[in-house]
C-alpha cells in the first residue's frame, strides 16, 4: 500500500496572494469611498434684483361671482351719505396791531346813523378813556364792531361786557348811542386766540374722517377700507382771523368705496409678481403685508368695484435656473466651479466645500454636487 505525500506550497505564498487581495481590496475599497463618499456643497450667493408688477382686481357682494383666481374677491360696497355738525375749540393766535388793545360793539338807538371820527373817546365806568382806532357810521337802530386802543396803555385794561359812555355826543345821546366791550381787553401787540386758515383745514380733514368712520361697522374691524369722501356742503361759523374761542363746522359727506377682507388678494398679488418672473429665478421678499390700494371705479347697480395696486419684491436666481445644472459642474476644481459660476451676473459669489477635505474635484455622481442659495 502506497502511502501519496501531498508537497505543500511556502506558506510564503498564501501571505503574497492573501496580501495582493488586501491591497486590491483597500484599494477598491478607497474607490468606492471616493465615489460614494465624496460630496461637494456649493453655496449660491445671488444678487438680487428688485421687481414690480401693476395688478388689477374686483371687490363683489354676491359671493357667487368670486372668483380668486381671476382676481374677484367678496367684500362690500359702500354708498352712502352722512352729515353732522361739530364744535371745535380755537387753538391758532394772532398777535394784535401794536396799540390794539380790544374790540367794542357800538349801538346806535336813533332812527338815524351816527358817524363818529377816528380817535373818538370812550369811557370806562372806572374813568378810564379808550379811543376809536378808525372812522365809522353806525347804522340806525343798529350795531356795529369796531376796534379801540387804550389812550393810557399804563392803565388796567377793561373786561369783557364794560359799557362806554361816549363824552363827545350830548348827555342825551349818550344814553342811546353807547359801547360795550365783547371780550376782556390785551395789552397791544399781545397774542389772542384766532381761528387759523390751517386748523380749520385740519378740522375739516379730520371731521370728514369721522363721519366717514360711520361706514365702517364693528365686524369690518382689521378689514381694508378703500372708500372715496367727497363734501357735497360744509359750512364754518367763522372765517380766517376771527377772534373766537370755539366755532362750528357743518359738514355733508357722501361716502363710497369698499370694505375687504386681502388675504387672498395679497396671495393674488404674490402671484401676479411671480407670473413676471421667469423660470430661472425665484421671489424672496415682496411688500404684500403694505399694499395701497386705489379705487378705479364703483358699480352701484352691480354691487361691484374695481381697484388697482402694485406690488415689488425682490428675486433672485433659482436652483431650476440652467446655469446650475450639475452635470455643468462635474470633475470641476474648486477655481474653475469658483470662475464658472462666478462669471454669472445673478451670482454675487459662491462658496465651495469638499469633503472629505482631500478631495480635490466635484465627484462623478450628480446627486453628490449639494448645492444651496443663501437667502
Amino acid at each position: 500500500m502506497h502511502h501519496r505525500h501531498h508537497i505543500n506550497p511556502p506558506l510564503s505564498i498564501y501571505k503574497k496572494i492573501a496580501l495582493t487581495f488586501i491591497i486590491l481590496a483597500v484599494i477598491l475599497i478607497g474607490v468606492i469611498f471616493y465615489f460614494t463618499l465624496s460630496y461637494a456643497y456649493i453655496t449660491i450667493y445671488p444678487k438680487q434684483e428688485q421687481v414690480k408688477t401693476d395688478f388689477n382686481f374686483v371687490i363683489v357682494e354676491d359671493e357667487k361671482g368670486v372668483n380668486p383666481l381671476a382676481g374677484i374677491f367678496a367684500g362690500k360696497i359702500v354708498d352712502q351719505t352722512f352729515e353732522g355738525e361739530k364744535l371745535l375749540l380755537t387753538t391758532g393766535t394772532k398777535q394784535l396791531a401794536g396799540d390794539i388793545v380790544g374790540k367794542v360793539k357800538i349801538t346806535n338807538g336813533l332812527s338815524k346813523n351816527q358817524t363818529l371820527v377816528a380817535t373818538t373817546r370812550l369811557l370806562s365806568p372806572d374813568g378810564t378813556l379808550y379811543r376809536l382806532k378808525n372812522k365809522v357810521d353806525v347804522p340806525a337802530n343798529g350795531a356795529l364792531e369796531t376796534e379801540v386802543y387804550a389812550d393810557d396803555s399804563s392803565k388796567p385794561l377793561a373786561k369783557a361786557g364794560t359799557k362806554f359812555t361816549i363824552p363827545g355826543l350830548s348827555a342825551n345821546l349818550q344814553k342811546i348811542i353807547f359801547a360795550e366791550s365783547l371780550q376782556d381787553f390785551v395789552p397791544s401787540g399781545q397774542l389772542v386766540k384766532a381761528v387759523s386758515q390751517e386748523e380749520m383745514d385740519k378740522a375739516l380733514a379730520d371731521y370728514e374722517e369721522e363721519l366717514a368712520q360711520q361706514a365702517v361697522k364693528e365686524e369690518d374691524s382689521g378689514k381694508i377700507k378703500v372708500l372715496n369722501k367727497e363734501i357735497i356742503a360744509k359750512t364754518f361759523d367763522v372765517k380766517p382771523g376771527d377772534e373766537v374761542l370755539n366755532y362750528h363746522l357743518k359738514l355733508k359727506l357722501k361716502v363710497s368705496g369698499v370694505i375687504f377682507d386681502d388675504k387672498d388678494v395679497k396671495v393674488f398679488a404674490q402671484e401676479s409678481l411671480a407670473s413676471q418672473i421667469s423660470a430661472d429665478k425665484q421671489s424672496v421678499a415682496t411688500n404684500s403685508d403694505n399694499l395701497v390700494y386705489e379705487l378705479e371705479k364703483v358699480d352701484l347697480n352691480n354691487k361691484l368695484a374695481q381697484l388697482k395696486s402694485s406690488i415689488s419684491g425682490v428675486a433672485i436666481i433659482s436652483l431650476n435656473s440652467p446655469i446650475l445644472e450639475r452635470d455643468k459642474l462635474v470633475k470641476l476644481s474648486f477655481e474653475e466651479i469658483k470662475a464658472y459660476l462666478e462669471n454669472f451676473e445673478q451670482i454675487e459669489r459662491v462658496d465651495i466645500t469638499f469633503f472629505p477635505s482631500w478631495v480635490k474635484k466635484v465627484p462623478y455622481f450628480q446627486d453628490h454636487i449639494i448645492i444651496e442659495i443663501a437667502q
